[in-house]
């Protein structure tokens, strides 16, 4: 992609973004003018709207940078958090936490869990020095199952705590809060200005283990620090909005099919494409409802990406079976 193409891309990245954080700050089950707040929308604008936008935002971006982080890894298009499992084992580990009643250890527990179920993802789907994409996805579902198996019966011995598990788990930003804002944000910025010193890297080991190790890349270092990352970023994600699935798996798709495909553009807009793609998903879960009930975005985000994942099933299919 050329320069110039490039440059326009970012600048309508940049005004979508504005655009979408604007919208979503004014529009919803209660509509705001930012010229004429009364008290109690001044309430409402800057403890519940600000913080739940800018919240959707850094968690969309999150979860389409752990998705790149993981089609790099398993050199498959079709991995992301969703189908690795890795939201599930997350999910598991803070329900695990939430079951246990020590919330205050709800991210090391997902944390550590989500690098469990990565583990033997990864584990399964290599083979004398390949990564199977059929069988990485196969492995993908094996944990998620098992997950949710677990998870349904941590529901079941805990009633008191089942109405509240199981909201969360649909997903949404309607427990979004400054502190979480500050803590993603961290996280974000330093795995995104990490991975921009490591974009030759992250397109050499797109490619065959054999060029990218005589490209001096220390390729299995490589994949576990970058496993780490999407770990961490998913973690976040999900112990702050629940499973909202597939978006690491569409928009990185999308943006490919526009011609970013080497890792630093990719980052780029990747991130920023994510932030519009969830401020704009939320804002409808909350305003599609005619009775102004807000609907879960993860069940929202999963019709879309389920049909869109079974879309690249159909279309890859012949390229992923001649790999396994």
């Amino acid at each position: 992609m050329g320069s110039k193409r490039s440059t326009f891309v970012y600048l309508l990245l940049s005004l979508g973004f504005l655009g979408a954080i604007i919208l979503a700050l004014t529009h919803g089950a209660v509509k705001l003018n930012f010229f004429n707040l009364s008290p109690v929308e001044k309430d409402i604008f800057f403890h519940v709207r600000v913080p739940r936008v800018f919240l959707a935002a850094l968690v969309g971006g999150a979860l389409v940078l752990s998705g790149i982080l993981f089609q790099f890894v398993m050199q498959n298009p079709l991995a992301d958090s969703f189908t690795t499992g890795a939201s599930a084992s997350a999910a598991l580990g803070a329900v695990m936490a939430i079951f246990l009643g020590l919330t205050f250890l709800l991210l090391p527990f997902a944390l550590g869990f989500t690098l469990l179920g990565l583990a033997i993802v990864y584990r399964i789907a290599s083979y004398q020095g390949r990564l199977l994409p059929i069988t990485m996805l196969l492995a993908g579902i094996v944990i998620s199952t098992f997950s949710s198996a677990t998870i349904s019966l941590l529901k079941y011995l805990s009633d008191d705590s089942v109405s509240s598990i199981v909201f969360w788990l649909m997903g949404g930003f309607q427990n979004a809060s400054y502190g979480k804002v500050v803590l993603l944000t961290g996280v974000l910025l330093l795995i995104t200005f990490r991975l921009y010193g490591q974009a030759l890297m992250l397109d050499l080991i797109s490619f065959d283990e054999a060029t990218a190790i005589s490209s001096g890349v220390p390729i299995y270092r490589l994949r576990r620090e970058l496993l780490f990352y999407g770990a961490m970023l998913t973690t976040f994600s999900v112990a702050f909005a629940g499973i909202i699935g597939f978006v690491g798996l569409i928009v990185p798709h999308i943006l490919r099919l526009l011609g970013f495909t080497q890792a630093q553009k990719l980052i780029f807009t990747g991130v920023l494409s994510g932030a519009i793609f969830m401020v704009l998903a939320d804002l409808l879960s909350r305003s599609v409802l005619p009775r102004g009930e807000e609907l879960p975005v993860g069940i929202l985000t999963s019709t879309i990406g389920g049909l869109f994942f079974l879309y690249l099933l159909v279309k890859r299919r012949k390229s992923l079976y001649e790999l396994d």
